[in-house]
Order: structure tokens, then C-alpha cells, then sequence
């Protein structure tokens, strides 16, 4: 539940980020993502640390939310 809360704050900021500064497009937006989607999948991976292990999935989760929310912007 935890990592629910965390994915949705994370894409709330950066949404609101992005929509402070007027670049809430497409070509800024989907490259962001996918390196969001990246560190989760590095996250989830990695053997060595726990803490990037348990949320991870918040990170992917956020990373793929915003991915798809991106590719749906002119």
C-alpha cells in the first residue's frame, strides 16, 4: 500500500512539475518516463540493497503510468 502512495506522489510531482514550467508535451515527457521505468527495473533487479528492492515497484509502476499517459499527448 505503501509503494501505491509513493508511485502516485512521485507522478503528481512530476506532472505538476512539468505542467508549472508549460513543457508538458510529448517529446519531454516519454524520454523521462522510460529512464523512470529504467530505474525501477534496476531497482527491482539489483542484489544488493534492500530499500531499492522494496520499492521498486512503486518506481516502475510510476514510470509506466507516466509512460502511458505521455504517449497519449499531442
Amino acid at each position: 500500500m505503501i509503494s501505491f502512495f509513493i508511485s502516485l506522489g512521485f507522478y503528481l510531482v512530476i506532472g505538476l512539475i512539468f505542467w508549472r514550467l508549460k513543457i508538458l508535451k510529448k517529446q519531454y515527457l516519454e524520454p523521462v518516463f522510460m529512464w523512470v521505468m529504467m530505474a525501477g527495473i534496476f531497482m527491482l533487479c539489483q542484489p544488493f540493497y534492500i530499500l531499492l528492492y522494496t520499492y521498486g515497484y512503486a518506481v516502475l509502476l510510476t514510470g509506466t503510468a507516466g509512460y502511458i499517459f505521455s504517449i497519449h499527448l499531442k
